[in-house]
């Protein structure tokens, strides 16, 4: 009987000191454990170029990220999965347009730039774009969970089409499929450059609306993670780097 209880002893007090043992190691060699990152997966804010990933929102992430010694990959994600991700995951942070009713679920850390979107119809159409009242019933293509599908329903238009990135909304411009596509040059632009001849030239019609861009996070983030992030891009601000990133990529594109 003792025999048995001094054994149950001795066991007890090795499994405790191997315990403390494995404690002891991961502090002196702790897991590194970082943020998730996501940027919008639309051309030419993100995009890949034989393999190599490539795009204003990624050129700009990634400078923070090395300001913040941030060594984990930088993901696009399609803009309504990428919402859903950033509001369920605390360790996530990345690009999200603001608009009020987004207001009050996430943590809005950077305003990263703000963009126009415009209605835009093919060269050669005859479709009435001066106004957002006369285009209402006009088949009008948007990327679904964008700023344009936001301001398409805000506008009244009762025909939209969603599509899941812009090359596709510019091809069906192109080819008659739809009569407008709501979009921001920057946007355009890019898409001009993947289909060729058959988008140039396009009419571009009214402004529909202005949206910001801002990093965010959901309200679980750790707030010491992102004012590292907001400092990163302050940084980024005085030196110049950002002025330098966002010129590249708007040179010949003012209304941005």
């Amino acid at each position: 009987m003792h025999e048995n209880l001094s054994f149950g002893f001795k066991d007890l007090m090795m499994m405790r000191l191997r315990a403390i043992a494995c404690l002891l190691l991961l502090l002196a060699n702790p897991a590194r454990s970082e943020s998730v990152i996501y940027i919008d997966g639309v051309a030419p804010l993100a995009y890949t170029v034989d393999g190599k990933q490539q795009g204003l929102l990624y050129e700009l992430l990634s400078e923070m990220a090395h300001r913040v010694q941030h060594t984990g990959p930088i993901t696009p994600m399609p803009l309504k999965r990428q919402r859903v991700l950033l509001q369920m995951r605390p360790d996530a942070i990345g690009t999200l347009w603001r608009f009020p009713d987004l207001e009050n679920d996430y943590l809005w850390w950077i305003k990263l730039f703000d963009s126009s979107f415009f209605m835009i119809a093919a060269p050669g159409s005859k479709v009435d774009i001066s106004s957002a009242a006369a285009a209402r019933d006009l088949r009008v293509g948007v990327i679904l969970g964008s700023p344009a599908e936001v301001f398409a329903r805000r506008s009244g238009f009762r025909n939209i089409q969603t599509s899941a990135n812009a090359e596709s909304n510019a091809r069906k411009l192109a080819l008659g499929r739809i009569d407008v596509w709501i979009a921001t040059p920057r946007v355009l632009r890019a898409a001009q450059a993947t289909i060729g001849p058959a988008l140039a030239n396009p009419r571009i019609g009214e402004q529909i609306g202005k949206a910001e861009l801002y990093l965010a996070s959901s309200r679980e983030f750790d707030p010491r993670e992102g004012e590292k992030w907001k400092a990163a891009f302050e940084s980024m601000q005085k030196d110049g780097s950002y002025a330098r990133i966002m010129k590249k990529f708007d040179a010949h594109d003012p209304a941005k």
